[in-house]
């Protein structure tokens, strides 16, 4: 292969350095064609310095070694490769985790023999925690501080649908208390990342039921699939329940307002609200909290804010009311 080639693979994949494999996080190696006589060393500094490729790469001292030298650190590098530091392909498989929301609706389920429908049921609405795991682990904490039922993902647990990020996004979330279950965001999608969820989580619609209450997660990323999203025929099947069922949540990632939902199923979505009285619609994907009766139908419209701005939703139910609040931490 040619040297230039070789640089440009090296470069791309060490570009990356917030998805080395923790033993090479250490150094971030840089390598360049432009000159081939020197090789510059870029020293990372810390774990979020390169988020996103060559971010912080001003901020890093620069080395300049001598032709000898050259292949030498050619060699270093990939001698950490052949030790498995690197992940060579993002969207690579052997997921470590699999089926979990089949997992944790069978957890939510075991604890309905204990539910009293006379009690209220809490429950927790966050997303778009792609990235922001120090945040994460905080409002974690402050989860497992509540009496809440389970909590519910609103979408975007990824950044770029990186193995390494769904993988370490679950390892924080596997911390709460209570089950979590999920709904894929758009962030999610990104590459074969709707692969990975459906292998990692499992379908990208799906429903469960807790006692009188029926929740139906809803895959809304229409920019990501097709005109086919949201499956409005698959909603309303699974909107007609039997009398037993007091309240319906509808939970998607992607608003039906918003600029990045399917136009053409817009008032179709809201229709259905309506006709099958749902109690609330919640969502994620704007990283702004904001809650309102957005068609004056007398259905609130809850967006949860990304845990970055440090709040997420807490839910209560009690017959068949539904009230929600903002809760910082």
């Amino acid at each position: 292969m040619h040297k230039t080639n070789i640089i440009t693979k090296i470069r791309f994949l060490t570009s990356y350095y917030k998805y080395l494999k923790p033993e090479a996080r250490a150094v971030l190696i840089c390598v360049y064609a432009a000159k081939p006589a020197t090789l510059p060393l870029l020293w990372g500094i810390g774990e979020n310095e390169c988020f996103y490729p060559f971010y912080s790469v001003n901020s890093m001292k620069t080395y300049f070694l001598p032709p000898p030298c050259k292949w030498l650190a050619l060699s270093f590098l990939f001698l950490l490769s052949a030790c498995d530091m690197f992940e060579y392909h993002p969207y690579a498989g052997n997921l470590e985790f699999k089926d979990l929301t089949a997992q944790n609706v069978a957890r939510i389920k075991a604890l309905e023999s204990q539910y009293n429908p006379e009690n209220p049921l809490r429950f927790a609405l966050t997303g778009d925690t792609q990235g922001f795991f120090a945040e994460t682990e905080d409002m974690v904490k402050d989860m497992n501080s509540r009496d809440i039922a389970f909590v519910i993902h609103a979408g975007d647990l990824t950044n770029y649908a990186f193995t390494d990020e769904y993988e370490r996004m679950h390892r924080v979330l596997a911390k709460l208390k209570a089950p979590y279950v999920t709904v894929i965001g758009n962030h999610d999608c990104l590459g074969d990342g709707d692969k990975l969820y459906k292998e990692m989580y499992g379908p990208l619609n799906h429903s469960f039921t807790f006692g009188p209450n029926k929740f139906i997660l809803l895959n809304t990323n229409f920019l990501e699939f097709d005109a086919s999203v949201p499956d409005v025929n698959w909603l309303e099947k699974e909107l007609q329940t039997p009398q037993t069922i007091m309240n319906k949540f509808v939970i998607s990632h992607i608003i039906p307002d918003n600029s990045e939902a399917n136009p053409a199923q817009e008032q179709t979505y809201v229709n259905l609200m309506r006709k099958y009285n749902v109690r609330l619609s919640l969502h994620g994907h704007t990283h702004n909290y904001r809650a309102s009766e957005l068609y004056d139908d007398g259905i609130p419209y809850v967006t949860t804010a990304a845990s970055l701005k440090r709040s997420y939703v807490l839910v209560t139910v009690t017959g068949d009311q539904a009230t929600y609040e903002k809760i910082d931490f």
